[in-house]
């Protein structure tokens, strides 16, 4: 420490070390310090306490250049979702535009029974989709065969549906049918809420982690 505590400035610090590197410098300069007091009957030497000083200031200058580039890094995120936004919103518009311009197109050209309208240097044909399109106009005779029933039930209700149909070839499917169209997913919202009123499940905890803040 003795080469480094040698008129160095807080500046030249911060730009050779990291945060990490200066903290464990001013753990050893704190410890060089104490070793300097009581060989000096209290007293700290000049160049312990302008190392000291130069130290803690470059420690400040690092904090405020890693919060100033996380500033900075969160701020270009934020401009970054805000124009990818705005350019899914324009992408979306413009598809529309497409698509209602083209529908008009087909329709002129139908009503009119024109196959092509030509243009100096473009030409616009019409002609039949490669697979037919499914149009409902009316539901009444479609049978039941062809539809399918979505229902959304807490795991314990979809148990007791399956006790209560009877012993056959539909429940054991259905009893079998996790990961395949029944999907079992764990409410992490209710049960953080559960355990915040005071239950408590086996194997489960809210546990309070750390984060960082910039004020």
């Amino acid at each position: 420490m003795s080469a480094i505590a040698s008129g160095i400035s807080a500046a030249d610090v911060a730009q050779r070390l990291s945060i990490f590197e200066i903290d464990e410098s001013l753990a050893a300069l704190v410890e060089a310090a104490e070793e300097d007091a009581e060989a000096n009957n209290g007293d700290l030497s000049d160049s312990i306490k302008e190392a000291l000083a130069a130290y803690a200031e470059a420690f400040g200058y690092k904090v405020d250049r890693i919060a100033d580039f996380l500033k900075a890094q969160k701020a270009e995120a934020d401009i970054a979702q805000r124009e990818g936004e705005r350019f899914q919103a324009r992408h979306k518009a413009a598809e529309n535009r497409e698509k209602r311009l083209k529908q008009m197109l087909v329709w002129f050209m139908l009503t009119r029974k024109v196959q092509k309208l030509r243009g100096e240097l473009n030409t616009i044909s019409i002609q039949a989709n490669s697979a037919a399109s499914l149009v409902v106009n009316e539901t009444t005779h479609i049978p039941a065969s062809f539809y399918r029933a979505r229902v959304e039930l807490s795991w314990p209700e979809w148990v007791e549906v399956l006790h209560a149909l009877p012993q056959g070839a539909l429940r054991d499917r259905l009893s079998n049918a996790e990961g395949q169209f029944v999907q079992k997913e764990l409410q992490r919202g209710i049960l953080s809420d559960a355990l915040a009123r005071g239950e408590v499940v086996e194997g489960v905890a809210l546990v309070k982690g750390n984060h960082v803040r910039l004020r």
